[in-house]
C-alpha cells in the first residue's frame, strides 16, 4: 500500500517516522532564531556596523532567499532519484547550512564599514541559500507523506515540537556561554560566545538533517508515484510552464488569503524578534541572560507544551477557528501589555510569555492548512505541487522578513539607539516599547482578520479528499485495464 497517498495507509505511518520527519526542523529553527534574535544586535552593537547598513544587508539576503524559495520548490517537485524527490536536498542543504552559519557569526576584525557590510551580506546570502535548499523540500515532504488531514496536523505538530527545541537551543546556548564567561558586557566575550554557539548549531543542523534523511527513506520514494500526476516526471518543463505554475498558485482563491495573512503576521513577528534584546535591555534594564533564561525560555517551552492542546482543538473544531483565535489573542495581548511593564522587573513579561506561548502554539496549524490547499489544487489541475506551494509560502514570509529587517535597522537609527552604548535615554526606551507592543500586536490582529477570509474549512477539505480519492481510484482502474 502506498502510505503517502492513501487515507488509511497514512494512518499506518509509524510514530518513529512522524517524529523523524520533524527532526530536521530542530536544526533549521535553531539557525533561524540565532540569526533573528542575535544577528542585527551582534553586527551593530558588538561589531560596530551602522544599523541601517546592517538592516540593508539582512534585507537583501532574505529577499534573495524569498525569490529562490519557489524555484527550489519547482526543482524538488521535478527531481527524480533513488532517494526520492526531497531527501537529497535535505541532506545537502543540512551540510551547507551547518558550515555557513558558523562563518556568519565568526567575522574577522574589519575596520571598514564597507568590508564588514560585504562580509555580512555574502555570508548571510550563503546561509539563506542553504536554508532554502534544506527547508523548502522538507516542508513539501510533510505535505506528501500523508493525504489525511489529521495525520498532517500531527506531522506538522512534530515539526513544531522539534522547531521549538531548536529555538531553545539556538536561543539559550549563546546566553549560557556568555554567562559562564563572566563579564556579559565584554564585546570579546560576546563575540566568542556567539561564534562557539553558531558552530555548535551548525553541528546540530547536520545531525538533525541527516536523521530526517534516514528516517523518511522508507516512504519518500513511494511519495513520488501519484496515480493522478505523472506528467511532471516525463514532460519537459520550460520557462513558460514555470510562469503558468506561478500564476496558478497566485490565482488560488483559497491559498491567497492564507498567504497574505501569514505575511502580515510575519512582518510583525520580525519586528518583534529583531528588537527584542533592545527592548528588554534598554526599556526594562534586564541582562541578556535574564531575558533569555527567565522570559524567552519559558515562552518557547509553553509553545511546545501547547501543541497537544491545539491538535485537540483542530480535531474537534477544524483548523481555521482555533488558528484565528490563537493569532488574535496573541496580537491583543502584545498591543496592551509591553508598554506598561515597570523597569527592572521580569515577572510581568514572564506572565505575558506564558499567555503568548499558548497562543503562538497555534501557528503550526497554518502550515498544515497549506498542505490541505495543495489537495484542492491537485483536484483542479491533476498535478502535485507541494514544493511549489510551500516555496511560495516560504517566499511570501521571507519578503515580509526582509522588509521587517530593513525597517527594523532604519527604525533603530530613527528612534535614537546609540551604537555600542550600554545605556539609552528614557525616550528611546519608550519608543522601543511602542514598537515592540502596539505596533507588533497590530500586525498580528490584522493578520488574524485577513485569515478569516480564507474559505477552506474542515468540512470542505473532507469533500475535496473524497473527490480526490475517487479520481485516483478511477485513474488506477484505467491503468490496470
Amino acid at each position: 500500500m502506498n502510505q503517502s497517498n492513501s487515507g488509511s495507509g497514512s494512518r499506518q505511518l509509524p510514530r518513529k517516522l512522524r517524529a523523524g520527519y520533524g527532526l530536521a526542523e530542530m536544526g533549521i529553527t535553531s539557525t533561524q532564531i540565532i540569526t533573528q534574535l542575535y544577528l542585527l544586535e551582534h553586527y551593530t552593537q558588538v561589531m560596530g556596523l551602522q544599523a541601517s547598513l546592517a538592516g540593508i544587508a539582512l534585507a537583501i539576503s532574505v529577499l534573495w532567499d524569498a525569490v529562490s524559495d519557489p524555484l527550489m520548490g519547482v526543482v524538488s517537485d521535478r527531481t527524480r532519484s533513488r532517494f526520492g524527490r526531497r531527501r537529497p536536498y535535505i541532506l545537502f542543504g543540512s551540510i551547507l547550512l551547518g558550515i555557513t552559519i558558523g562563518f556568519l557569526f565568526s567575522p574577522p576584525q574589519l575596520s571598514s564599514q564597507i568590508l564588514l557590510f560585504g562580509y555580512l551580506l555574502f555570508t548571510y546570502v550563503m546561509v539563506n541559500t542553504a536554508m532554502t535548499i534544506l527547508s523548502v523540500p522538507h516542508l513539501a515532504l510533510g505535505g506528501e507523506l500523508s493525504t489525511d488531514s489529521k495525520i498532517r496536523t500531527e506531522l506538522f505538530g512534530w515539526r513544531l515540537f522539534f522547531s521549538n527545541l531548536g529555538i531553545l537551543f539556538g536561543m539559550i546556548l549563546p546566553a549560557v556561554l556568555l554567562q559562564n564567561m563572566g563579564d556579559e558586557n565584554s564585546s570579546e566575550n560576546v563575540r566568542e560566545a556567539r561564534s562557539i554557539a553558531a558552530w555548535a548549531i551548525g553541528c546540530l543542523v547536520f545531525i538533525s538533517g541527516y536523521a530526517t534523511f534516514q528516517s523518511t527513506g522508507s516512504v519518500s520514494a513511494s511519495a513520488d508515484s501519484n496515480p493522478i500526476s505523472d506528467s511532471h516526471s516525463e514532460a519537459k518543463f520550460g520557462f513558460l510552464d514555470l510562469i503558468k505554475s506561478f500564476r496558478q498558485v497566485l490565482g488560488n482563491k483559497i491559498f491567497l488569503p492564507l498567504l497574505i495573512a501569514f505575511i502580515i503576521a510575519t512582518f510583525g513577528r520580525t519586528f518583534n524578534t529583531a528588537i527584542a534584546l533592545f527592548y528588554y535591555k534598554f526599556r526594562l534594564g534586564l541582562k541578556e541572560s535574564e531575558v533569555v533564561l527567565q522570559i524567552l525560555f519559558p515562552f518557547f517551552v509553553i509553545i511546545i507544551l501547547s501543541i497537544p492542546f491545539w491538535i485537540y482543538l483542530s480535531d474537534r473544531y477544524g483548523k481555521k477557528i482555533p488558528a484565528f483565535f490563537g493569532i488574535l489573542i496573541l496580537g491583543l495581548v502584545t498591543m496592551i501589555a509591553y508598554p506598561l511593564y515597570p523597569y527592572g522587573d521580569a515577572r510581568f513579561p514572564l506572565i505575558t510569555a506564558v499567555i503568548g506561548g499558548i497562543c503562538a502554539g497555534s501557528i503550526f496549524l497554518l502550515d498544515s492548512l497549506v498542505a490541505d490547499i495543495v489537495d484542492y489544487d491537485e483536484l483542479k489541475t491533476g498535478d502535485e505541487k507541494e514544493g511549489l506551494y510551500f516555496g511560495f509560502w516560504k517566499m511570501g514570509t521571507k519578503f515580509a522578513q526582509a522588509l521587517g529587517l530593513a525597517v527594523s535597522g532604519v527604525l533603530l537609527d530613527v528612534i535614537g539607539i546609540v551604537q555600542g552604548s550600554d545605556t539609552q535615554s528614557p525616550e528611546t526606551g519608550y519608543r522601543l516599547a511602542i514598537v515592540f507592543g502596539p505596533v507588533v500586536g497590530a500586525f498580528f490582529v490584522l493578520g488574524a482578520i485577513v485569515f478569516l477570509w480564507m474559505p477552506l474549512t474542515d468540512s470542505v477539505h473532507k469533500r475535496i479528499k473524497k473527490l480526490l480519492d475517487r479520481k485516483k481510484r478511477i485513474r488506477l482502474e484505467k491503468r490496470e485495464h
